[in-house]
């Protein structure tokens, strides 16, 4: 069994433990003193434990998941200094000056609050690392960036820095995934499992693969998507398919990998062929690298790839197409955004988003469509014509001509929040609001309520996220 799924297991197992109400209940003294019950208040990272006296106990000893156990004569205790968002296994047991008299031991799961978010925030990785994904939640942040990366969990505010490894893409439940250098210099593809990360083995579908990275993961974690680079092409039969670049699936719970099947090619030239993102329901976003970039998608891993949105001429020569190594779904897959590009004017590249339920592109102008969701909200870096200054934002639900909004704007009319409360010019910083100087609006959550977004600064990247249901910021 593959450590993955004895990862799996042992959660499973642990969470049937603590299912139990009470322990100690086989050859328990009938004589023994009444098990306390208790009841229990959270206030932020404090839980506060009360209960009635028990005739008989000569005190009480407590305990919270796996600390040490405190005692205590009375009737009431706090807990004060813990984890965020976290659930806490309570014990209390009443003691008897005759130990074989002691009560059973009563036992609650309680969940501390989660943090209360400030409607903005930034964080400076020590590492230098650059945000790179939100789950789907809104809950977790990753980033990578020169063989650096981190995990940010938002409901805790707690930041973990790692080196050697790069991260691209979350889960809902904190499951990172990337790429791992520490026993390959160019990456290899990993997963992170707990604080480790665990290389996927390559081997059933690669002959001599050199780089390789996992690039997105289901919201639930059990689906990763990556490539990698196939050295022995003539050797390789997914190499003669793909290019020397072949996309894979691994199945998490079959601690299977496989290469999905391959479509029909318009040009024989193999280039490179990558999967870039999944969907929720496993649907494969990729792109070909051949006499252009063209975006592909695969229903699943066994049905052959379609192209998603490319028109050529009688001669099979490219006249347009939707198309970007860095192209992406938003959160259920509906969309792809990123780039266009028009080949009869001399391969112009534009942001666009590609509806796949209507088949209907949106084009724009700027450098690309850097996040969208699912309501059809897209956000554009450098626009507008390349000369803006911050995350300029779309809604394409009110038709057209599209309107440019600023992002700082676009987020003070539509959800009243205002970041520049959170982060006013001074003349200490010569009128310079980082918030507003050259961001890119990357991710945004599946329920539209937080938005992740980077900057490159003097004292390095800076990471931000906007939660509309945060914390206003203090009056000036």
């Amino acid at each position: 069994m593959n450590r993955i799924a004895k990862f799996m297991l042992c959660i499973v197992s642990l969470l049937a433990l603590a299912s139990c109400s009470t322990e100690g209940t086989e050859n328990v003294n009938p004589n023994a003193i009444a098990t306390p019950e208790f009841t229990t208040s959270v206030t932020g990272n404090s839980i506060l434990v009360s209960w009635e006296a028990i005739e008989g106990a000569a005190y009480y000893e407590i305990t919270i998941s796996n600390k040490a156990t405190e005692k205590t004569d009375k009737t009431v205790h706090r807990f004060e200094n813990l984890e965020y968002n976290t659930e806490y296994t309570i014990k209390l047991q009443a003691i008897a000056a005759d130990p074989s008299l002691n009560s059973q031991v009563a036992t609650q799961n309680v969940t501390t609050e989660a943090l209360a978010m400030p409607q903005y925030k930034e964080w400076y990785p020590k590492n230098g690392a650059a945000a790179t994904a939100m789950s789907n939640n809104g809950r977790y942040v990753v980033g990578g960036n020169d063989r650096a990366g981190f995990v940010l969990d938002l409901a805790k505010d707690e930041m973990v820095e790692f080196s050697g490894i790069e991260f691209t893409d979350v889960a809902d439940d904190g499951t990172a995934v990337g790429a791992s250098f520490e026993n390959n210099s160019d990456g290899t593809a990993a997963l992170l499992v707990g604080d480790k990360m665990v290389e996927i083995d390559l081997s059933s579908v690669a002959v001599n693969h050199g780089m390789s990275n996992c690039t997105g993961i289901t919201p639930d974690a059990t689906y990763i998507v990556g490539w990698f680079w196939e050295y022995d092409v003539e050797n390789s039969y997914f190499a003669q398919q793909y290019g020397e670049v072949v996309p894979f699936c691994y199945d998490v719970l079959k601690d299977k990998v496989t290469v999905p099947t391959e479509g029909e090619r318009i040009y024989n030239e193999n280039a490179a062929t990558a999967i870039k993102a999944v969907a929720p329901d496993r649907t494969l976003l990729g792109y070909q690298q051949s006499q252009g970039i063209h975006s592909i998608i695969w229903a699943d891993e066994n049905t052959p790839y379609e192209y998603a949105h490319f028109e050529y001429n009688d001669k099979y020569e490219p006249v347009f197409s939707l198309g970007d190594t860095q192209n992406l779904f938003t959160q259920s897959g509906r969309y792809i955004y990123g780039k266009a590009t028009d080949f009869i004017n001399g391969q112009v590249q534009f942001p666009a988003a590609y509806d796949r339920e209507s088949d209907k592109l949106y084009t724009f102008t700027g450098g690309s469509v850097s996040a969208m969701s699912d309501e059809g909200i897209v956000f554009i870096n450098d626009a507008p014509y390349y000369l803006g200054t911050t995350s300029y934002v779309v809604d394409i639900t009110k038709g057209e001509p599209y309107e440019q909004i600023p992002f700082e704007e676009w987020v003070l009319d539509t959800h009243k929040v205002d970041i520049v409360s959170f982060h006013p010019s001074t003349d200490e910083t010569d009128g310079d609001d980082l918030c507003l100087e050259a961001v890119i609006t990357i991710a945004v959550s599946e329920d539209g309520t937080k938005f992740l977004g980077i900057t490159n600064t003097n004292q390095g990247w800076l990471t931000y996220v906007v939660d509309v249901n945060g914390t206003p910021a203090p009056q000036q």
